[in-house]
């Protein structure tokens, strides 16, 4: 569907933010293809996640992560998908100044538009916030594909632990919006970044 190209570039500056996170699900029935979750966990990396047993399951970005999507049911065209990666934080405070909360939500917005080729992109929020005691950063965006001729959402949240940056993403359509975003909240709040301490 949606393969990110390109959101390395976009993931240099994403660092150095706290806040409180405050994750509420949507109410509202939840769909079958929502119901049972799986643990993932990364042999790479080491972190784990948990992910809707049921969507569409896809290794990504050369094994640092994996993308789950799906429809309106799990065999109709897909109208949502999340991806989760870590990859290493190579940018240097000594050679870099530290950057602000719009340089980072800014490179990010000229990746989606450079490597997607969207239109209309718009930035609809932006907010620090901590995950789960890691400095992280929420952005949220909606633009037009004019290849489906529609609108999508899309929401990222950038987390640091120490040299490794992760990134965890959904992207939808917007009218699908109400539908994922708690899945998507779902997801985040199973995140571990070291599992194999945990378990």
């Amino acid at each position: 569907m949606h393969a990110k190209r390109g959101w390395q570039f976009s993931l240099l500056g994403c660092f150095a933010f706290s806040s409180v996170l405050v994750l509420v699900a949507q109410a509202g029935s939840t769909p079958r293809e929502d119901h049972a979750w799986k643990l993932y966990r990364n042999p790479q990396w080491g972190y784990c996640v948990s992910y809707p047993a049921r969507w569409s399951k896809g290794d990504a970005f050369e094994g640092a992560g994996l993308y789950v999507k799906t429809g309106v049911t799990k065999r109709s065209y897909p109208t949502g998908e999340m991806d989760v990666t870590a990859l290493p934080n190579t940018l240097e405070a000594s050679v870099q100044p530290a950057s602000t909360f719009g340089d980072d939500v800014r490179l990010h917005l000229e990746g989606l538009k450079k490597f997607e080729r969207e239109e209309q992109v718009e930035l609809v929020e932006q907010r620090p916030m901590t995950l789960f005691g890691l400095s992280a950063l929420f952005a949220k965006e909606r633009y037009y594909d004019p290849r489906e001729r529609a609108k999508w959402a899309q929401e990222v949240v950038f987390a640091q632990r120490e040299n490794v940056l992760y990134r965890m993403e959904l992207v939808c359509r917007d009218d699908q919006l109400v539908r994922f975003e708690p899945v998507f909240t779902r997801l985040i709040s199973t995140f571990q970044a070291d599992c194999a301490a945990q378990h």
